[in-house]
């Protein structure tokens, strides 16, 4: 196999003169052993991702009403499902990391895009919840994991210098791939089960197509994207342990408390907004239980694609603020937007309003710029080199830590309160997330200080051994 991969010329010297990066789209620093090629390839993959990730998560309501004919608790189901669901990536956090010690990162990426596909394509297929519904979404699970896992740990590989800019541009490839989800995979099933005269056939053929186009893409993905250097891998408690010290740093903590809510963000925009808008027109008598509702696939493609797309906008204004402002700045930011979207649509009584649609939008500016500011908060000079793979593990324990606690709070809260109470708890978090931003900004300062005292105190030692070496000494040094 090894014969087929394509070669990409290794960055030399003349590419990198006087310390300027090779660079992606003439704009996008790259770090010295990448190829704009591989670079492609790696922010296709994010792409790939997150299409597969907002469809499965969005349509899964429409496969307990339709398919499995699910009347009652449907919030409950969503929520624990998805709790079964990062528990299982939780494990297989740590299964991905004692694998990558010995197999390459694109590798464990490529995998886990071809085990997404798979769990897609079997979705239609099941004829319960517990235990045919609770295992595929275990398997999307463990390759969701895989992805996201492999997406911060090569986005350390390829970045150069502050990464506010490739930050940036992962999080419009994310958007996109919503988008794209929003606007073309949701309405495939309904294409095909109007072209075949039954919806149940068009929902099985639509997630056997684009199951198996994401298996498809996922293989052929393993040989465009960067190979990293080998490195051993530490066992999942210790780098865990060593992230958590970490976060003693107000910096990182902040980046860890972003992973939190903009994870529990993506799965609430995606899963709640659709089984909110399908229980909308059920109780409405305007879709039964048990036939497809294509006024509910209509508008949720509508109302997340649409907010999607305009919160993309807004992935430059994030990207270069991470870039050239003090980090603290766009977390604040993307707090107080989505904290504005998530309060008054929590009380919406319809979810389908134009005025449901302008909060859905902030909602979605607010994920997406606490996702791209909180990776590049990762990346500060302030984060050790040898701490950056074990300070990432940590960020995706805690965002899918996240999602367990708001999906299923929520998902029980959707049915036994209000069906915008996930909103609600996220409007919190937004909230919170905000003022620890303002404090984090007002140590700024302090912090830095501390930051060039260390500085100074390792190279302190090294200086008073070259003053004690008499000059023969340093010449013989020297040789």
């Amino acid at each position: 196999m090894g014969n087929f991969v394509p070669r990409f010329k290794r960055t030399s010297e003349k590419d990198h003169i006087d310390g300027q990066p090779r660079k992606f789209l003439w704009v996008i620093p790259l770090a010295e052993h990448t190829h704009p090629l591989q670079f492609f390839a790696f922010i296709f993959a994010v792409f790939v991702t997150m299409s597969i990730v907002v469809y499965l998560s969005a349509s899964q309501a429409f496969i307990l009403t339709t398919v499995l004919v699910q009347r009652d608790n449907n919030g409950d189901i969503t929520g624990s499902l998805a709790l079964y669901g990062e528990i299982m990536a939780l494990v297989m956090v740590a299964v991905w990391g004692v694998v990558s010690d010995r197999i390459q990162k694109r590798t464990i990426f490529c995998i886990s895009i071809v085990l997404m596909g798979l769990a897609v394509s079997l979705y239609p297929q099941v004829k319960n919840v517990y235990p045919g519904l609770l295992l595929l979404r275990l398997v999307f699970a463990a390759g969701s994991a895989g992805c996201t896992t492999m997406m911060t740990a090569m986005m350390t590989d390829v970045v150069y210098g502050k990464g506010g800019m490739v930050s940036g541009i992962i999080g419009a490839c994310s958007g996109l791939g919503a988008i794209f989800s929003s606007f073309v995979l949701f309405s495939v099933p309904a294409k095909l089960g109007i072209s075949r005269g039954s919806s149940a056939q068009g929902v099985v053929l639509a997630f056997g197509i684009i199951g198996g186009c994401t298996m498809f893409l996922g293989i052929v993905l393993w040989f465009f994207l960067p190979k990293a250097k080998q490195i051993p891998v530490e066992p999942i408690y210790t780098r865990l342990k060593k992230g958590i010290i970490a976060g003693k740093d107000p910096r990182i903590s902040l980046a860890f408390a972003t992973s939190f809510f903009a994870r529990a963000d993506e799965i609430i925009l995606t899963s709640f907004i659709s089984l909110w808008v399908n229980q909308y027109y059920i109780d409405n008598g305007q879709c039964q239980v048990g036939q497809s509702c294509y006024l509910a696939l209509g508008a949720t493609g509508t109302i997340t694609g649409i907010g999607q797309s305009v919160s993309l906008a807004s992935a430059p204004f994030f990207g270069l603020a991470s870039e050239f402002l003090t980090r603290s700045y766009p977390i604040i930011a993307a707090g107080v937007i989505g904290a504005a979207g998530c309060f008054p649509f929590a009380f919406s009584f319809d979810p389908t309003t134009n005025a449901s649609l302008a909060f859905v939008i902030l909602i979605a500016i607010g994920e997406l710029g606490m996702i791209i500011s909180g990776m590049a908060m990762l990346n500060g000079p302030y984060v050790p080199p040898e701490l950056r793979g074990s300070i990432s593990g940590t960020y995706s324990f805690i965002g899918a830590f996240g999602i367990i606690i708001i999906s299923k709070v929520g998902g029980v809260l959707f049915d036994k309160w209000m069906k915008g109470a996930p909103f609600l708890l996220l409007g919190i978090g937004h909230c919170l997330v905000a003022v620890f931003s303002i404090v984090v900004l007002l140590l700024n300062k302090k912090l830095e200080r501390m930051d060039r005292l260390k500085e100074e105190q390792l190279q302190t030692p090294l200086d008073e051994v070259r003053d004690d070496l008499t000059g023969d000494e340093i010449v013989f040094s020297k040789i």
